[in-house]
């Protein structure tokens, strides 16, 4: 082969890896799915009822349905539907074709989903493999043109009602660190403990309140010791079936229930039919509430 004809196949070859280079990217930035937004309510809605609290809902854990889902309609055609599911990322569950079935008799407007989702590459990735239950509200969402928001609350919210709990600001940032590994635990995942940590760690070293307080895996260690010198060790436990001692009284799910309500409750004032995906016992808790404040608001 002559030289000039070389020059030629690589000239060929670095324009085919650029062209699909950039096809590749053009197709992210179109395509991929990135975390979905936070939604702020302007108004703080009085409620009738307090949301259940975790002990209320330890009485009742073994004899609700599962899914829990329940919905409420309004005179100006707003709506919500609440499907409280057992969390799962086997796209075969029952509960995937269940949220098919609901989405379509409901005819949503807005889709709220528990946690932020993230990157994901449809076509590539399976959504509820990716982000459990959450993944297929949002995939429904999309093929609808419906926009999706979490109904977590902001990081600084979250934080400022934690640290309002009689709690020191030590326990608080235990809970808030080594929740991720618990919840791993829980699902059977595969991924080392400590990486879990380590990553927890780095994502919340600038949250509010907590700035400072663990600046490495040894610090967490060393705390959790002088708290559990009996154990168990950390890195053992899920948060399947509650966690020990103090971590287990840190209400970490109420802040998070007061913003979810209140989401909801905005969005159907505003005409919205609202299809909100959250773990059941999420559901359960808000129920009493949600039903009470739109009987007096129909």
């Amino acid at each position: 082969m002559q030289p000039h004809t070389w020059k030629d196949l690589i000239k060929k070859v670095a324009l085919t890896v650029s062209a699909l280079w950039v096809t590749l990217v053009l197709w992210g930035l179109l395509f991929a799915w990135r975390k979905v937004p936070e939604y702020i309510p302007e108004g703080n809605a009085i409620l009738p009822l307090p949301i259940m609290s975790s002990e209320e809902y330890g009485g009742l854990i073994n004899s609700h349905p599962r899914p829990y889902i329940f919905s409420i309609e309004i005179a100006n055609g707003g709506g919500v539907l609440i499907f409280g599911a057992e969390h799962t990322k086997d796209p075969k569950d029952p509960q995937i074709a269940r949220i098919q079935e609901e989405w379509d008799l409901f005819d949503p407007s807005v889709a709220l989903v528990e946690s932020r989702l993230g990157i994901m590459f449809p076509g590539l990735m399976d959504p509820v493999e990716t982000f459990s239950e959450p993944g297929k509200v949002h995939a429904l969402a999309r093929e609808d043109g419906n926009p999706t928001y979490t109904w977590e609350p902001p990081t600084d919210i979250m934080m400022e009602r934690l640290l309002a709990q009689p709690f020191t600001q030590e326990q608080i940032a235990l809970r808030v660190v080594l929740g991720p590994a618990f919840s791993a635990r829980r699902f059977g995942t595969s991924e080392d403990s400590e990486a879990i940590v380590k990553e927890s760690l780095q994502d919340k070293k600038d949250w509010r309140g907590i700035e400072g307080v663990f600046a490495s895996l040894e610090d967490v260690d060393a705390a959790w010791a002088d708290y559990f010198p009996e154990g168990p060790d950390w890195r053992d436990v899920s948060d399947e079936y509650g966690l020990p001692g103090f971590l287990g009284e840190i209400e970490t799910n109420l802040p998070r229930d007061e913003h979810f309500i209140q989401v909801i409750i905005e969005l159907v004032e505003q005409g919205e039919r609202v299809f909100a995906i959250a773990g059941v016992s999420h559901a359960v808790k808000i129920e009493p509430a949600l039903q009470g404040y739109f009987a007096d608001h129909p």
